[in-house]
């Protein structure tokens, strides 16, 4: 039986407090062993059970929610869970299809091949003679999972600013991240993503899915062709069928990237457990999570890596901001500094041999630290970049990631990373070229005039103005004090030097000592201030 709100709401407190968080919730002081408490938020994660486990696995596809570690950390929640009774996979199957398990297979394997936090799977095998895996949602799942999601978007929203500052924007990311759930706790939705992925790499040889079998999928269950292969890309069992590990592991580069630009469509979680090599073919499994890049954000992807090889760091800042949703205002110098920062660590690549995924990592740093919210699909494409990355270096370690990539996109005529020049295109730029042209010598003739007549405008806008007005000030009086300093021991070698009386030598010796002494410190004062 389901518990109720109240009282999973005071079981999530209590857990939370156990691992630690009840004191930085209460007390409203931040850890400071940020590597710690990301260790116990899993832990806690996993003591509560299925949902959390789940909730766990979508946050840790938002790299904008959380800082690094805790995603990290968070990304290590393996989806197993306790598998539930065979009694219920038959009451459901008989609630979905008013029909038995008898009336449609010809055997069902009691013992499950998986149990995971939001479904069951078994073997079976159909009265047609195919084998199938049949895929049921855990009883309560769905009430539970958006309970708990929802109980835990409500903690975060009454939490004090020491965890609140870790977070871009909860409120936003929890509501997406509860539609997100809706649509993958209907399997319906991931019926429909196996047939579109199957129909986008017909023509592709080494890549496919298992095939479902729409008759007999509802929302809470999926029947879908059994692979029996390689599971896991085990490196053993490749090398002893007579696999080339190298060559799967470019294949499956060249067919990531092939989803993402060609498609603007891919898988969301490929991971080993997501893998199974068959026949000469990848089989990408569990189409939960996938990623689908709308054409304004696919357009913009480009663009950002087009205006990154320009040195566009205005375009790029443009760009990013067009792309994001801002909620604060962003600071502008300080964001152009930064992508400046980002661009010289590109600065000596073509696009031909940037590195995808930490291309990806590092402008996620800079929108995070400015509190820009980036669309969805964008973050969770970071995250499974580099979750291919390290499924392939896991795979072939001396494969150069970076060298498939740029093989693919020299090689790929589809992705056009340059807008093509049209007859049209060049007719137009002329003709504005010519119309700007045209009224230049009166600008120039007006802009002299005004000059000539005394009217001319600066207009400065200085960075942190205050503070580099001090240090201007600063550095100003230090050089008076300087000419005031040679002066002095000016005057005093002129006096000594027509002196004729004994007083008057002394008080040109008194005017050097003195003069000297403010020299000397005008010198400690200059290495105490670290500007020397």
């Amino acid at each position: 039986m389901s518990k109720t709100s109240r009282d999973r709401l005071k079981e999530i407190g209590t857990v939370l407090a156990s691992y630690g968080f009840g004191h930085i919730y209460n007390t409203r002081i931040r850890s400071k062993d940020d590597e710690q408490d990301a260790q116990r938020l899993r832990q806690a994660f996993e003591e509560l059970g299925p949902s959390f486990i789940k909730i766990g696995q979508i946050i840790s596809t938002r790299r904008d929610l959380l800082p690094d570690n805790y995603i990290e950390e968070l990304s290590k929640l393996r989806d197993n869970a306790p598998h539930f009774p065979y009694s219920e996979i038959r009451k459901i199957f008989r609630e979905e299809f008013d029909q038995t398990l008898e009336d449609i297979f010809e055997y069902v394997e009691e013992k499950p091949l998986a149990s995971a936090s939001v479904a069951q799977v078994h073997k079976a095998k159909l009265h047609t003679g195919e084998s199938v895996i049949l895929k049921v949602q855990r009883p309560e799942i769905e009430e539970n999972l958006l309970r708990d999601i929802k109980l835990f978007s409500k903690i975060l929203s009454m939490a004090p600013n020491t965890v609140k500052d870790m977070l871009v924007d909860a409120d936003s990311a929890f509501d997406e991240i509860l539609a997100t759930t809706k649509i993958e706790l209907d399997f319906r939705n991931e019926a429909k993503y196996l047939v579109r992925f199957r129909g986008l790499n017909k023509e592709i040889k080494a890549v496919t899915a298992p095939k479902p079998f729409l008759k007999y999928t509802s929302k809470r269950v999926l029947v879908e062709e059994y692979i029996d292969g390689i599971k896991g890309l085990d490196p053993v069992k490749l090398i002893t069928e007579g696999y080339d590990k190298k060559d799967i592991a470019e294949k499956l580069m060249y067919s990531f990237l092939s989803q993402v630009f060609n498609d603007g469509y891919f898988h969301g979680d490929p991971h080993q457990g997501n893998l199974i090599i068959k026949g000469k073919q990848i089989v990408f499994l569990d189409f939960g999570i996938t990623g689908e890049l709308s054409s304004d954000v696919r357009e913009s992807l480009i663009r950002l890596i087009k205006a990154l090889v320009l040195e566009d760091i205005e375009g790029m800042m443009n760009i990013l901001l067009q792309m994001a949703i801002v909620k604060t205002k962003v600071n502008r110098f300080a964001l152009s500094e930064d992508l400046a920062d980002f661009y010289h660590i590109y600065a000596s690549r073509s696009f031909k041999n940037i590195d995808l995924s930490a291309f990806f990592s590092d402008v996620l740093y800079i929108t995070n630290k400015y509190k820009m919210i980036m669309p969805n699909d964008f973050l969770l494409l970071a995250k499974s970049m580099t979750i291919l990355e390290g499924v392939i270096t896991e795979l072939h370690p001396d494969i150069n990631v970076l060298k498939i990539a740029s093989a693919y996109i020299k090689e790929n005529d589809d992705v056009s990373f340059f807008e093509t020049i049209s007859k049209d295109k060049v007719m137009i730029g002329l003709y504005q070229f010519a119309q700007h042209s045209a009224s230049l010598p009166t600008k120039i003739t007006k802009s002299l005039d005004t000059i000539n007549n005394g009217r001319l405008k600066v207009h400065l806008d200085l960075v942190d103005g205050d503070k580099k007005w001090t240090g201007l000030n600063k550095m100003v009086n230090r050089i008076v004090f300087a000419v005031i300093i040679a002066a002095l021991i000016l005057a005093s070698a002129v006096i000594l030097a027509v002196a004729e009386g004994t007083s008057v030598s002394i008080l040109a010796i008194i005017i050097f000592l003195g003069a000297g002494i403010m020299g000397l410190w005008l010198l400690i004062s200059i290495i105490r201030s670290g500007t020397l």
